[in-house]
């Protein structure tokens, strides 16, 4: 008897974690000013990359630089130099993800795992451990099923927000098409399980870089950059 009860308590436990506590949405409050850049996912910063010549210095594979197209699915006319911050998003992360900035939604592209979809442990694993880099030997993030969207923002930069699959994950959930608006800290998309959203910002839109590897951050609250935004002449 006590046997089945606890079987029926974790069972009702993952059934209320997995369809309930995993798909919550809470409110956030979207840090005022227009130079604010705002993380896409709540979780732990992996690495905040910066992208020189279109390619990127990661521990992957035993590679030394990845191109930027790689990870992010960016075709390779959109590819910038700038900085790739990546947030893991552990499982008991909210998994909602919000645009980093305000703009118009010039692409969205998915790709296919290239096999098929691994599993994010690894990352966990490093990140416990605290095994930096953070991405060595994830191989998830070259391999695995992606979702990229790349937003114009009104003074023309290009900003691209990257959904990566987990290896137990259906399906990535983004509700926008090229052509529609995204005001800065909008929700638009989900991902369900354990997964990973990584943020490209361009070298000519931001100012400074305000997060690091290992800090937990919130979609939609936390600045993980400040962009350059031109000062008013005086009247």
């Amino acid at each position: 008897m006590v046997a089945a009860t606890l079987i029926l308590l974790l069972v009702a436990s993952f059934l209320f974690w997995r369809f309930v506590w995993f798909l919550r949405d809470p409110p956030r409050s979207v840090p005022e000013g227009a130079d604010k850049i705002v993380s896409a996912a709540d979780g732990y910063v992996t690495y905040v990359t910066p992208v020189a010549g279109k390619e990127i210095p990661m521990a992957i594979k035993n590679r030394t630089r990845i191109p930027l197209d790689e990870l992010t699915a960016l075709p390779e006319q959109v590819a910038q130099s700038g900085v790739l911050i990546g947030v893991y998003m552990t499982e008991t992360s909210v998994h909602r993800n919000r645009a980093p900035v305000a703009g118009e939604v010039v692409l969205r592209r998915h790709r296919q795992a290239a096999d098929t979809n691994r599993s994010l442990a690894r990352m966990t694993a490093n990140l416990v451990l605290g095994r930096m880099p953070y991405e060595t030997g994830c191989d998830y993030l070259v391999e695995n099923e992606r979702l990229t969207i790349a937003l114009r923002t009104d003074a023309g930069h290009l900003v691209s927000v990257t959904q990566i699959a987990d290896k137990w994950i259906d399906r990535i959930v983004a509700d926008v098409e090229p052509g529609d608006r995204l005001e800065r800290g909008a929700q638009y998309g989900l991902i369900r399980f354990g997964s990973q959203c990584d943020v490209f910002l361009p070298d000519a839109l931001i100012r400074r870089v305000n997060v690091s590897p290992g800090q937990y951050v919130y979609a939609g609250e936390t600045v993980i950059a400040e962009a350059n935004i031109p000062t008013q002449p005086s009247a």
